[in-house]
């Protein structure tokens, strides 16, 4: 006949529980505090839309401010690659993203894109939120998976041309 388990022992067992119960606190704890972060990131980069204002624009004018959008959203993308250190990048863009959206906001506000002859007027403004997200995506990318080889590229190119067989660069 084979020994009991030492493990099951059954004056151990109010010790197992408490420290299975105290496991469950802290982990679920844990859990509501990172989900609470998130959340509340998640909300301060990403402005609430607004309800829609009294003074309409005319379609042109929303269309207009929305190219404004666009070109601006362009403009800030083509500055990614410039940033340096390149590992700074999503923190720029996000800081970019969250005025940016404010602006888009606004402009959503004043342009009454519920109406049923803005339909292709809001398929635009729907268009622009769709592209700034992939730019998003595509920023935190950088900044964590090339930005750092990036750098070191930098400074790679920065120690060869101190030697002085580079010559003098202009």
């Amino acid at each position: 006949m084979s020994e009991p388990d030492p493990r099951k022992d059954p004056r151990y067992r109010p010790f197992r529980a408490a420290a299975y119960g105290l496991y469950i606190a802290v982990v679920t704890v844990f859990c509501l505090a990172v989900i609470n972060g998130v959340t509340r990131s998640v909300l301060a980069m990403t402005p609430a839309k607004k309800p829609a204002e009294e003074q309409v624009l005319s379609y042109r004018e929303c269309l207009d401010a929305a190219d404004a959008l666009w070109s601006q959203l362009e403009t800030e993308r083509e500055k990614l690659v410039r940033i340096s250190p390149a590992r700074e990048v999503d923190r720029q863009w996000l800081a970019f993203r969250t005025t940016w959206m404010q602006r888009k906001r606004d402009s959503e506000a004043r342009c009454a894109l519920e109406s049923r002859e803005r339909v292709s007027l809001k398929e635009v403004y729907r268009r622009l939120e769709e592209v700034q997200d992939l730019y998003t995506i595509h920023a935190v990318q950088y900044a964590g998976e090339v930005g750092g080889v990036v750098d070191a590229l930098r400074g790679a190119f920065s120690a060869a041309r101190k030697n002085p067989a580079a010559g003098r660069m202009p």
